[in-house]
């Protein structure tokens, strides 16, 4: 008993941790512990509620797993050092060697690059397992990354061809399944696509990545085969639409095709890695590990205060059940997945964070209870987002929204090649984001996109500014309320320089008011479609209007437009609200309206301008003030 006293009066108000620490030191400021796991561990024993991070790397081999036992819990980063939380294995340069190994060298096509090859023996390092490769894109859930290369700070491009961008598909012999006879027996595409495929006929794994049919739906496919003598390529599956000659596509995964600075190759079976050095050489790391580097399940009151989370093929954080769990000041990079997946959580999220270079976007975002419409108030607020869709490239936005009641606000989202929104659920606020340069690579995508259910209601879009958001000039608006999507709000809001302002496909009950457009191609596209060629879906419609109470006390006093809607036409427009729209050389306000749209819609005080007036300079001015970033003021207060 005397002893347990003792302990609890003297017990530290602060651990330590420092990667020239042991984990059997005290964990003292002078006798700092060696790993994030053994100061958790430490902390809950002692009633500990803050850890210091001194400078340097963390290497994880698996999640640093905290729970409610760490609730009070703050890790943060020393004052003006840095700390990376890291899932990769730094290869050390005694481990580089130039690739001897004429069997591999002789299968590189280009012949002037093999004397640039460096080898590394993987197993030698302790690697006893490489997991294959998985499919990735739009049919596709995001998943880990297999191992990736990174040079430095940058991440390396797994042996393609072409090295850059996009070649095209030639003649198709065999398309495979399309959109509607998946249910029939699968029929492997076959392409040609020239003579340089012939040099592909001894690779074991290689992989094809492309847009084989839309512009807005990507997909990695394994090859099945390659005739040498013709350069026939076959498919290991079809494509989620078939195969369309003159759709892009790239070919990765083929030691042939190591020809180029930055370029690498795995074999997995032996456990090699080859790669050529890029033109500002560093130190190399490979990612390894495919779990969360922290994953909080049920903690509240956790904060993880200015560390950096990089190098792992999976999701850097992962919070579970969470209850006012913060990260602030951190950031997330180099990494296969995502920086964040927030569920099942009520006030929690990201405050003043940087994500770049992600896989398979940025943070997703869920919470609240959508029977009761209680909020689950989770956050992104303050961050910088870009590059965020670097491996599948659609539907994998900066935030995915789902859920009631959260929040994407004082954002900057930015350099991405489709839409930085997409959210479902209700009663979310998009607010004082600025987007810049999305969808650049994409068609038919919106920057901040919804659609395909009545009830996904109350979403407020609001004082967001909107630049060089063009894409492919294929139907890609700055906010699109897709498929009969209903009852957002879409206020005050600045768009400049898009392809199109707003696509409202032919909802009901939705609001834009008060937005000005500046140089678009056009301001509204406003359609009818649930009483064309979008009536059938009707059946998905009902699917997720049954799935509601929406005629409940709660849902009738939110959304009193939705409780009789099958006593009117469902699939018609109906309710909308145009009013106090500013167009600046963006057109007319309907220009592109079907008229069962225009018919049922309330649009009143809209103008179109040619140019720019003193007034609209002033209210565009104020606009752009309120959105945007605050980083350096709240990283000064830290």
């Amino acid at each position: 008993m005397l002893s347990t006293v003792i302990c609890l009066l003297f017990a530290p108000n602060t651990l330590y941790v420092s990667p020239a620490g042991s984990d059997l030191f005290p964990g003292s400021a002078k006798a700092p512990f060696a790993s994030l796991a053994a100061a958790k561990d430490a902390a809950r024993g002692l009633g500990v509620h803050t850890i210091v991070v001194k400078g340097g790397t963390y290497n994880l081999s698996q999640s640093l797993e905290l729970d409610n036992r760490d609730s009070g819990l703050t890790i943060r980063v020393e004052s003006g050092q840095h700390a990376m939380v890291s899932g990769g294995l730094s290869i050390p340069s005694t481990a580089i060697h130039p690739c001897t190994d004429a069997s591999i060298l002789n299968r590189i096509i280009d012949s002037s690059a093999r004397s640039g090859v460096m080898e590394v023996d993987l197993g030698a390092l302790g690697i006893q397992k490489l997991d294959p490769i998985q499919a990735r894109g739009f049919p596709h859930g995001a998943s880990p990354a297999p191992n990736e290369l990174y040079e430095g700070h940058s991440v390396m491009t797994l042996a393609r061809w072409p090295n850059t961008g996009f070649a095209k598909v030639g003649k198709v012999d065999e398309p495979g399944n399309g959109e509607h006879d998946h249910d029939k027996p699968a029929r492997r595409p076959i392409f040609s696509i020239g003579d340089r495929a012939k040099g592909w006929g001894s690779a074991e794994d290689a992989w094809m990545y492309g847009y084989w049919k839309f512009d807005w739906a990507d997909e990695s496919i394994r090859v099945h085969g390659v005739d040498a003598s013709s350069g026939a390529i076959t498919l290991e599956s079809p494509a989620v639409y078939g195969v369309d000659a003159g759709t892009p596509f790239f070919a990765e995964n083929l030691i042939e095709e190591l020809d180029a600075p930055g370029e690498y190759y795995i074999d997995r079976t032996n456990r090699k890695l080859y790669f050529i050095p890029g033109a500002k050489p560093g130190p190399i790391t490979m990612s390894t590990l495919s779990q969360p580097l922290i994953t909080i399940n049920g903690g509240s009151n956790i904060k993880v205060q200015g560390l950096t989370f990089a190098y792992s093929r999976g999701t850097a954080a992962s919070i579970v059940k969470g209850d006012h769990v913060q990260f602030a000041a951190c950031r997330f990079e180099n990494l296969g997945a995502m920086a964040a997946s927030i569920t099942q959580s009520h006030d929690c999220g990201l405050q003043s964070c940087d994500i770049t270079a992600t896989g398979e976007g940025g943070v997703r975002l869920s919470g609240g209870d959508r029977a009761t419409l209680v909020a689950g108030n989770n956050y992104v607020d303050n961050c910088d987002i870009w590059n965020f869709e670097r491996r599948s490239q659609t539907y994998r936005p900066a935030v995915m929204l789902d859920g009631v009641g959260n929040r994407v606000t004082h954002c900057y989202i930015h350099d991405a090649p489709h839409s930085a929104i997409i959210y479902g659920g209700n009663n979310h606020h998009i607010e004082f984001n600025h987007f810049a340069r999305t969808i650049t690579l994409t068609g038919d995508g919106g920057v901040v996109y919804t659609g395909r259910d009545w009830t996904a209601r109350g979403t407020v879009i609001q004082g967001n500014w909107f630049e060089d958001n063009v894409g492919q000039r294929k139907w890609e608006p700055a906010i699109y309320v897709d498929d009969l999507g209903s009852g957002i709000q879409m206020i005050g809001n600045l768009i400049e320089r898009c392809h199109w302002g707003f696509l409202i496909g032919g909802g009901r009950d939705n609001e834009l008011k008060d937005n000005v457009l500046i140089d678009c191609d056009l301001a509204f596209d406003c359609d009818a479609r649930g009483l064309g060629w979008a009536a059938t879906s009707r059946p998905t419609m009902m699917e997720r209007l049954n799935a509601m109470p929406y005629q409940s006390e709660v849902w009738a006093k939110s959304y009193p437009g939705l409780v009789n809607i099958l006593t009117e036409n469902p699939m018609a427009p109906a309710g909308n609200i145009l009013q106090g729209n500013v167009l600046i050389h963006s057109g007319k306000v309907t220009e592109r309206m079907e008229k069962p749209f225009e018919t049922t819609s309330k649009i009143v005080e809209n103008s179109a301008l040619p140019a720019m007036s003193p007034r609209e300079g002033n209210h565009i001015a104020m606009l752009k003030r309120a959105s945007g970033l605050h980083l350096d003021g709240f990283r000064k207060k830290l």
